[in-house]
């Protein structure tokens, strides 16, 4: 919100104040709530009334606030006469159950511009380890996603979507869902964890599969996510076009080696037997995951080699070939503030220092003007 639209936040506030009105406006990830001390919602286990915020469905906007004051009136009114209730405000005894919750939750992410590749990959396939008939509880939620390994990206992304949804329902202490989220991040990416590209050719060699040994081969060589393997156009080869429909939409890729490419024949398609048609990205990814895991490429530190780390290995060579980190983040589908924060640990001074040298180096460089 503007400093215009949080003087008048305030100023309204100010005016329930003064006319005693029991209630105020709130915001929450650009949208305006009631907040007041309000009966328990129906199904509740809760028997007295108690702090509580009521969703108004409109945005964190100078122009709804004063929409947002005069229900404020209204729920202040309600509460005085002892009329108030929850139906009259959105909430019914079937409203409160997960299904219900998770419609008008999607309902609302499209009317504000997401896309199905988010909503499948982020939302809804967290929202199905729900129980659809069951009322939406902070207890509830909590219990689902403590049931996810601890520190993961599946309990990450778990309590990320209900702390949105829980939000959403106005549900208090979701604060609750962010501690145990864990420590899982994608920014811990290690460079030195990595094996280096002739360990990934003598992995790529002991693969007798030929279409693993294919989607190892894109992975490898394109940098791609593993879902992104299975929707790419290759008509243009060795240059692939990944689809619209993957994690961050569609883009051109270039190969790392190009001789990998040629060499590998890459041009000839070749993927394994999976339904992937009627897979969402993440299922997808989940598959590739597995067969990696089943083939245990011993790294030289012990590990095993994870299908996420031939991406990683795609970034890291873009940093030796001289690409700037801006050329990267296209190149793999990112945004560049994320581009850097996942692997800062290789944009560092030297490697700036190395592009520099290369740079200036090339004898094509433009020079400096000749004064007469």
């Amino acid at each position: 919100m503007t400093a215009n639209g949080n003087k008048a936040l305030n100023i309204a506030n100010g005016r329930l104040k003064a006319a005693k009105i029991p209630a105020r406006i709130n915001i929450q990830d650009g949208k305006l709530y009631l907040r007041a001390t309000l009966p328990p919602k129906p199904g509740s286990t809760k028997s007295t009334p108690y702090q509580q915020r009521i969703a108004l469905g409109l945005d964190a906007v100078g122009r709804c606030i004063k929409i947002a004051e005069d229900k404020a009136r209204l729920l202040g009114l309600q509460l005085e006469s002892g009329n108030f209730d929850w139906e009259q405000w959105g909430t019914t005894k079937r409203a409160e159950s997960v299904v219900d919750w998770v419609e008008r939750f999607e309902a609302d992410f499209f009317k504000r511009g997401g896309t199905q590749t988010t909503w499948k990959g982020d939302y809804l396939q967290s929202f199905r380890k729900l129980p659809p008939d069951a009322p939406l509880t902070l207890p509830l939620l909590i219990s689902v996603a403590e049931n996810q390994t601890a520190n993961s990206k599946p309990r990450q992304r778990v309590c990320m979507a209900f702390k949105r949804l829980a939000d959403f329902a106005g549900i208090e202490g979701t604060d609750q869902l962010t501690v145990i989220r864990g420590t899982y991040s994608s920014d811990e990416v290690d460079p030195r964890s990595l094996p280096d590209d002739e360990q990934l050719a003598i992995f790529r060699d002991s693969i007798t599969n030929a279409a693993w040994q294919w989607v190892f081969s894109m992975m490898a060589c394109y940098g791609l996510r593993p879902h992104e393997c299975f929707k790419c156009d290759l008509s243009e080869f060795p240059t692939i076009h990944v689809e619209g429909d993957t994690k961050t939409g569609a883009r051109f890729v270039w190969p790392l080696y190009p001789e990998w490419a040629k060499q590998w024949g890459l041009q000839d398609i070749k993927l394994p037997n999976i339904d992937f048609e009627n897979f969402t990205n993440a299922k997808i990814g989940t598959k590739v995951s597995r067969y990696f895991y089943t083939q245990k490429f011993d790294k030289c530190n012990g590990d095993t080699l994870t299908a996420y780390e031939l991406r990683h290995c795609y970034a890291r060579r873009l940093l030796q070939f001289g690409f700037s980190p801006e050329f990267g983040a296209k190149m793999m589908g990112h945004s560049p503030d994320v581009h850097c924060r996942v692997y800062r640990r290789w944009i560092d001074k030297a490697t700036y220092e190395a592009i520099y040298a290369k740079t200036i180096g090339n004898p094509e460089r433009p020079k400096p003007p000749v004064l007469a």
